[in-house]
């Protein structure tokens, strides 16, 4: 799995995707918002999509043009930039907790130390600090 799709990954936990959740009716993992006025939405505001196939896509398509620089963001922007800009806590969100859930998903996932000052650029390059197999990260899913 690669870092994005490790990033995502975390998003659709984070997000609470389970049976009869809010993502999972909508096939929505990222919980993502519509950007355009003729995207289909719920009640709520929140997009919907036919299939999971097309849900995880545009969740994909967005984390991208995020990397790439859309709503300000530069490679030196971090993570927790990323997530305070993706779960604003003016939409009861906590970013902070958010990026320290997905910290701890992606550095399991992808086997180096991802903390919420990673950034964007080293989040996607090569790994800088791999996690040693002699002692433990210190960084566990869901703490």
């Amino acid at each position: 799995m690669g870092p994005l799709e490790a990033l995502a990954d975390s998003m659709m936990t984070f997000e609470g995707w389970h049976k009869d959740s809010r993502s999972w009716r909508n096939r929505n993992p990222g919980n993502l918002r519509p950007y355009r006025p003729d995207q289909p939405q719920d009640g709520d505001g929140y997009r919907t999509f036919d299939s999971l196939t097309q849900g995880w896509q545009a969740l994909l398509d967005d984390l991208s043009a995020k990397f790439a620089g859309s709503h300000g963001l530069t490679p030196q922007s971090t993570l927790l930039d990323l997530l305070n800009i993706y779960a604003p806590a003016g939409d009861a969100n906590n970013p902070t907790a958010y990026t320290q859930f997905a910290c701890a998903w992606t550095t399991h996932i992808l086997g180096r130390i991802i903390t919420p000052t990673t950034t964007l650029q080293d989040y996607q390059g090569n790994p800088t600090m791999p996690i040693s197999t002699n002692a433990g990260s210190g960084v566990g899913i869901g703490s």
